[in-house]
């Protein structure tokens, strides 16, 4: 009756009132229409309306409740959506989305747990699985940052596994994708280059397993203690796509699930990170099933090989990926991931602490760490000065400080471990020389390049290549990226913003932790103690997730979950929450670097929407757009223009429409 009412009035309108008007000026009805909302269109004006008309997969009105109803027709879907909050669909720009749904399998869910706490739980997955002695044990979304506090009995995560079980191989991926532990039995599978089963030891580790040394934790006798980062996993378990990644699934298991979690947290573009062929072909039966709630652009696997000479022939076939899929109207497989580094956390927990891996611009400290967690009394005691007279014997004949007779007494006479006396600033994920023959190579033959660089030294290689490469990208009309960014150098954030680079950050990971700072900034700054962590006076603290100095500077901030890295949740309004709070209550990581909220609502949308390469077409709500669009319970604007930051949160998503179909919620007979 509205309806027909509204049309009437047009009508009568346009005869009566309006000299020479036809009914061509009446618009055709539309599809869906959005009323009764605050409509945050993310434009160059950020403009606020308060409706929006689709027809078919475009927006064809963006204006005022009034005039929406000349856009109602008999057949139109009208949604009054009580001033609501409604915005562009979310960009996620580091994702790997088929790790998003939980596989049925031993998975402990990020919990914090204890090393006590750990084993009856993982004995609880041995019989809930029925894993026959002699099988796997593998282990998913294990908190190598949180929990995991050591015992009399259980001095280390691999006496914890080997407590679980010493008839199965046992194996824990850690939250973060990097790290990983595993127990005696696994740990004595590990083969070397040859293919001949040897075992990691404190022999092999300086024969066979040589180069991965720095990759595996030790105890003072330089034996294993569990923990391996990195590369180092896949001589124990290779498995990681498969297990890690959700890749060993069938695409019509896990696809629809993973179409339906995107949908419910609002996510209607991304970019998936690492996307092998077999994964590629999982997103392909997804949207030939007509089930795709998405848009997806393909950042391809590195090669195997890391020899330079690899890259023109890996590339070549990523070529025949791209040509494939050139009219594809969903997927897009035009970008490559490449790591240019690991992780920046260590371990204070074990003796010696175990050094963070990834390849830093000057040297570890060697901090010295001493008390009881469960008394409070743990914390930072000194510092290793590796200048004095004894370190330099150490450095000088390493070897003859080696024997476990030796490192104890030594550690007896100084409070210390001979292995800290020795300078070392990580390492790089590759060789440089590979890292900017990729970025260069790849770049050349048109693929946006997308980089993991948490460190400042991998930020500062990437960002020179991305430089020295700048006009073959723009050429080619191509965007260059880097993924974290948990640390750069003040001249390389200004680099980057000079090279509008975007940047797409974990802005969840700025919220602080003692426990996950202590793993990371006693290595970097000398500190006092745990009430030095925030201090902006340290290199880390000043320059650690630079978001807002990168945008000064020019650069483009874009939201990464890095799902299930951390969480398979998404979480995108906490992370949104987080990238202008930057806090958990109490403690702050860096107020200077808090972004405002237009900033960080750009950052989920239109600059998601650029580094994928569809700004035309997505990323604001605009006449002759896409419709890609999510309505709100909350009113962000409102929420952090009140001081109410910390409640972005808990957002949650009311609607979400796709290329202009409701995806969520999903009808009762879809």
């Amino acid at each position: 009756m509205i309806a027909r009412i509204a049309s009437l009035f047009c009508g009568l309108t346009c005869s009566l009132i309006v000299a020479g008007c036809t009914r061509s000026d009446v618009p055709d009805p539309a599809d869906l229409v959005l009323s009764n909302a605050y409509v945050y269109t993310v434009d160059d004006s950020r403009s606020v309306a308060e409706a929006v008309a689709i027809r078919g997969d475009t927006i064809v009105f963006v204006g005022s409740a009034a005039d929406a109803a000349a856009y109602i027709g008999d057949d139109t879907d009208v949604r009054d959506m009580a001033g609501a909050m409604v915005m562009p669909g979310l960009h996620d720009m580091h994702i790997h989305a088929l790790g998003i749904v939980e596989p049925d399998m031993c998975d402990l869910d990020s919990e914090a747990l204890s090393l006590e706490q750990m084993v009856p739980v993982l004995q609880g997955c041995l019989e809930k699985y029925d894993i026959a002695a002699g099988d796997w044990l593998i282990v998913l979304q294990w908190a190598f940052s949180r929990g995991n506090q050591t015992s009399e009995n259980l001095p280390n995560i691999r006496a914890a596994l080997d407590a679980v079980s010493t008839e199965h191989p046992i194996f824990l991926w850690g939250d973060d994708g990097h790290h990983g532990a595993a127990n005696s039995v696994a740990f004595a599978n590990a083969r070397n280059g040859q293919g001949d089963v040897v075992g990691i030891s404190a022999a092999t580790l300086e024969t066979d397993f040589a180069e991965f040394k720095p990759m595996i934790a030790v105890d003072a006798r330089g034996e294993p203690t569990g923990g391996v980062n990195e590369d180092a996993r896949m001589l124990i378990r290779p498995n990681f796509f498969e297990d890690m990644l959700g890749m060993g699934g069938a695409a019509e298991n896990t696809m629809p699930r993973v179409a339906a979690k995107l949908a419910a947290n609002g996510i209607t573009s991304i970019q998936d990170a690492i996307v092998s062929p077999e994964s590629l072909a999982a997103y392909e039966w997804l949207q030939e099933s007509g089930q795709m709630t998405f848009r997806l652009k393909a950042a391809m696997i590195e090669p195997e090989s890391e020899s330079i000479d690899a890259i023109d022939a890996h590339l070549a076939f990523l070529k025949e990926l791209r040509a494939k899929h050139e009219g594809s109207e969903l997927i897009r497989v035009n970008a490559v991931k490449l790591f240019a580094d690991g992780v920046l956390e260590g371990n204070p927990l074990s003796s010696p602490p175990t050094l963070p891996v990834a390849a830093m611009l000057e040297n570890f400290k060697q901090p010295i760490f001493g008390g009881n967690i469960d008394d409070g009394t743990f914390g930072i005691k000194g510092y290793v000065d590796q200048g004095r007279d004894v370190c330099k014997s150490v450095q000088a004949d390493p070897k003859s400080f080696s024997t476990a007779d030796r490192v104890g007494e030594f550690e007896s006479e100084y409070g210390f471990y001979p292995q800290q006396c020795i300078p070392t600033s990580g390492i790089l994920e590759h060789d440089e020389a590979f890292i900017r023959a990729y970025i260069r190579k790849a770049t050349e033959a048109g693929f946006h390049v997308h980089v993991h660089a948490l460190s400042d030294k991998a930020v500062r290689i990437a960002v020179d290549e991305f430089g020295k490469v700048k006009d073959i990208a723009d050429k080619q009309n191509l965007t260059q990226s880097l993924a974290h960014v948990q640390i750069a150098h003040p001249d390389d954030q200004k680099r980057i913003g000079e090279l509008g680079v975007s940047v797409v950050f974990t802005f969840v990971w700025t919220t602080p932790s003692i426990q996950y700072e202590m793993m990371v900034a006693p290595f970097i700054d000398e500190l006092s103690g745990t009430e030095d962590l925030y201090n902006l006076d340290n290199y880390y603290m000043k320059n650690v997730y630079p978001a807002k100095s990168i945008q000064q500077f020019g650069g483009v901030l874009v939201n990464g979950s890095d799902a299930p890295v951390g969480s398979r949740d998404p979480m995108p309004f906490a992370s949104l929450q987080q990238s202008i709070y930057r806090s958990n209550g109490e403690n702050v990581m860096n107020a200077e670097e808090r972004i405002d909220i237009h900033s960080a609502i750009a950052a989920f949308t239109r600059n998601g929407a650029k580094l994928f390469g569809h700004a035309d077409r997505l990323g604001t709500i605009e006449t002759g757009k896409v419709a890609d669009i999510i309505a709100i319970n909350q009113n962000l604007v409102e929420l952090a223009d009140s001081g109410e930051v910390s409640r972005i949160g808990e957002t949650e998503v009311l609607l979400t429409v796709f290329n202009g179909k409701v995806v969520y919620p999903q009808a009762a007979d879809d």
